[in-house]
């Protein structure tokens, strides 16, 4: 899926009422994942450990799935808050409540300041370690927001107000938190990671 066929996808799917709204994302979102995992079964334990051919992101592949897969689990951990009623997810507005899986709660300045961490998190992980935990959290968060019982229209719908900027400029309004979170995963792996799933996944 290009980048165009993307926001055209997206574009037209937010101006639907919640339910088909919904119903449109699944289908993106089952999309970008199907190809995100294909390009993961293809990595060989020597591409990862080099970065992406003729691209500006000099990080290595390894150290790009190991940062999607950061994201994808601070979205399950704000997908939780919304589960549990929270209005007011983590994640939306700041860098606050990341917790680790030993409970403890690493505190970040910035993105940049997110992003290192985890980049030296995950540089002594073996490529298989590293893969299945990207495939868990990326499938966990796909599962977490097209179940009907779980992130459903309805329960979007009952987060906070708010909005999102999209990464072409567009300016999407009068939305909530809940659906905020979903466009920003979904444009993470998309649109920010199209170079990687261009190269490796089947889109």
């Amino acid at each position: 899926m290009t980048t165009t066929v993307f926001y055209n996808d997206l574009t037209a799917a937010m101006a639907l009422p919640p339910p088909e709204r919904h119903q449109q994302l699944a289908r993106l979102h089952a999309a970008a994942l199907r190809t995100y995992r294909t390009a993961l079964d293809q990595l060989t334990m020597e591409a990862v450990q080099r970065p992406l051919p003729n691209h500006s992101d000099q990080r290595t592949i390894a150290q790009i799935i190991g940062h999607i897969a950061a994201w994808d689990r601070f979205a399950v951990l704000a997908a939780g808050d919304i589960l549990a009623g929270i209005h007011h997810p983590r994640m939306i507005t700041d860098l606050s409540g990341y917790r680790e899986p030993d409970g403890t709660c690493p505190t970040f300045a910035s993105i940049d300041d997110f992003n290192a961490y985890h980049a030296h998190k995950y540089q002594s992980w073996s490529w298989e370690q590293l893969r299945s935990f990207a495939q868990d959290t990326a499938t966990t968060l796909y599962i977490l927001f097209t179940h009907p019982q779980l992130l459903s229209a309805a329960r979007l719908e009952q987060t906070a107000p708010f909005w999102k900027r999209l990464h072409n400029g567009t300016i999407v309004e009068n939305i909530t938190m809940g659906w905020n979170l979903w466009l920003t995963t979904l444009e993470h792996l998309a649109v920010e990671h199209a170079a990687l799933l261009d190269r490796y996944g089947d889109a």
